[in-house]
């Protein structure tokens, strides 16, 4: 490698790497590999905002598989019956006899007994033709199709491919002549996409987000345009101009770190200075950059695009692509489902009683799991306790048992009419009517936190146990020491310990059981219906329903509305994630503090 250098020509090089990338890297810089990558970068870039293609639209399915595929063998026979030209002629005898030839040795390999009714002649060779496919029909033998259907496409192949050459000027109505056409057309093939400048995956992608489609004059699902996959498009596209502009930025501040390094030096790197600086400086960069992409891909853009359902109409009957369009309709969905004034203000109503149940919900899921679990598990560290691990056990069992199967059973369990616990009740002269358990929105409630106590307590019992065996047992005998009481050692020493280490996961806790889906699902239903008169029945939402199952029954009951439960998904998002992370980063345990 040259290490001369002209610091004058050096100090362009930003300038340079800014116009051409990784180009200028390498004339100026003599960056070979780094400039390399950026070059490679810029070029595909390039290429998807440049070079792209169109596509015909068919008017029906037999248009479309008139396109997709080669010339009809009856087509392409009955063309060069017409043809006078002698060459030409003579090539297509020569395939017909080689195609004949073929079908011989075929139906003489695997149909011996009937190959001398046959009659090999050129001029009846369609007649051989449908006489050999009856015979492989009866076989009832996969092999044998298969062989027989590529002894077909191969001639087939050859005629399409004659057909083109002698007609390379003839086009299908469906075709205007451009790049793809003509090429295909030469291979034998029909096409349907036509080549076009500036329509590159990019900027397709790009023009499709912003118009999520138009209106298609075909009924091929497959030739419409589906809004939904635009969109999707659209995100995808965005997100990899961003990795672009973040390696154009780092393109050219290398430029500049590299032109100072360089004048310092007084010298290009070597190859092993080069090799050396890339392990050094770019090892962690490599190392992590498959995982942004994959994040990129796996959770920004299904965020990105549950939050720009918002937006749309995209709900049933009416904007269900691909058959119908999806728009933008701006806020017009946030005014409907937060706006007294948009109907009746049922939907305003539903996400107020909703919101605030779902608080309540979160605050007594959480709380209540919480300090039934500390409770036990303070009992069970007591000395007096016989045989606590019996006792662990035992409460650990409804943990254990899978979730599903436990708020089923207890459905069962506090059924209004037959359930086990009213008719208990009954015959032991404690109720006269059965307790509306499931069927009462209040104490359908109150039921729903009950039997999640009994299902979440003893997780919240094993974490607390495992945080009080951590500490220190000479606490414990100083405080007894200097005559501290034990609500006093519980005060001073296990409450303050235990929260230092699971005040973070109390957090998650709530933060989960907004979103505990299952135990709202399972139990009740999101049932009974609320006591607002017509609220269900317009917005679908039951009175214990949460935010989370409200939006599942929006996206899954008919008509479905996934732009309002987008809209309640970005509320939940925005509102859950910055109270999240503010009480969680203000823990003594997140910010390595003393207790």
């Amino acid at each position: 490698m040259n290490n001369t250098m002209d610091p004058e020509k050096l100090k362009k090089a930003p300038f340079a790497s800014s116009c051409f990338m990784g180009l200028g890297q390498i004339l100026y810089l003599k960056q070979y590999v780094r400039g390399g990558l950026f070059a490679l970068v810029e070029l595909i870039m390039l290429f998807c905002i440049v070079w792209g293609s169109t596509k015909i639209i068919p008017a029906n399915r037999s248009a479309a598989d008139y396109m997709r595929e080669i010339p009809d063998t009856d087509e392409m026979e009955e063309y060069f019956s017409e043809i006078t030209d002698a060459k030409t002629l003579k090539q297509f005898n020569n395939i017909i006899a080689a195609r004949a030839k073929s079908y011989k040795s075929f139906a003489k390999k695997h149909f011996k007994s009937d190959f001398k009714s046959l009659n090999f002649e050129d001029d009846n060779l369609t007649e051989i033709d449908n006489e050999i496919g009856e015979l492989v029909d009866e076989s009832e033998n996969d092999a044998l199709y298969d062989a027989y259907a590529k002894i077909n496409s191969k001639f087939d192949k050859k005629l399409a491919v004659l057909m083109a050459s002698y007609s390379h000027e003839d086009f299908d109505e469906n075709y205007d002549g451009c790049i793809y056409c003509k090429g295909a057309h030469r291979k034998g093939n029909r096409t349907v996409k036509h080549f076009a400048l500036f329509r590159g995956p990019i900027v397709t992608s790009l023009a499709g987000f912003f118009t999520l489609g138009s209106k298609q004059d075909t009924t091929v699902t497959k030739y419409m345009d589906h809004s939904i996959f635009m969109m999707i498009d659209g995100i995808f596209a965005m997100i990899i101009i961003a990795f672009f502009v973040f390696l154009y930025i780092l393109n050219i501040n290398s430029a500049k770190a590299s032109v100072k390094k360089f004048i310092k030096i007084g010298h290009f790197q070597t190859w092993k200075e080069a090799r050396n600086d890339i392990s050094q400086n770019s090892f962690a960069t490599i190392g992590i950059a498959p995982s942004i992409v994959m994040i990129a891909i796996f959770s920004v853009i299904p965020l990105l695009f549950s939050a720009m359902v918002a937006f749309t109409n995209y709900s049933s009957p009416d904007h269900i692509p691909p058959n119908n369009l999806v728009d933008w309709v701006g806020l017009d969905n946030f005014v409907q489902m937060f706006s007294m004034k948009v109907g009746g203000g049922e939907w305003a109503r539903t996400f107020g009683w909703t919101a605030i149940w779902t608080i309540v919900w979160a605050i007594f899921a959480t709380f209540t799991c919480f300090f039934v679990g500390f409770f036990y598990a303070f009992v069970l560290q007591d000395r007096r306790v016989v045989i606590p691990k019996f006792f662990r056990t035992i409460y650990i069992l409804p943990y254990a048992i899978p979730t599903m199967l436990s708020l089923f059973v207890w459905a069962n369990l506090l059924n209004g009419t037959v359930g086990p616990i009213n008719r208990t009740l009954q015959l032991i002269g404690l109720i006269d009517q059965p307790i509306p358990w499931l069927s009462d929105p209040w104490v359908a409630k109150g039921a729903l936190i009950f039997v999640n106590i009994w299902i979440g307590f003893p997780y919240s019992m094993i974490l607390t146990t495992s945080s009080m065996t951590a500490i220190a047992n000479s606490l414990y005998e100083a405080a007894v020491i200097d005559g501290a009481t034990k609500w006093q050692q519980f005060k001073s020493i296990t409450y303050p310990l235990v929260m230092f280490q699971l005040k973070p996961t109390l957090i998650m806790q709530f933060a989960g059981n907004i979103n505990n889906f299952g135990a709202v699902f399972f139990l009740t239903g999101g049932g009974p219906n609320m006591p607002q008169p017509g609220l269900t029945t317009v917005t679908n939402c039951g009175a214990t329903d949460l935010l989370i199952s409200w939006i599942y029954k929006l996206t899954m009951n008919t008509p479905a509305r996934y732009n309002l439960a987008s809209v309640l998904s970005l509320l939940v998002f925005v509102v859950l994630v910055p109270f999240a992370l503010y009480n969680y980063t203000r823990t003594k345990s997140f910010k390595e503090g003393e207790v």
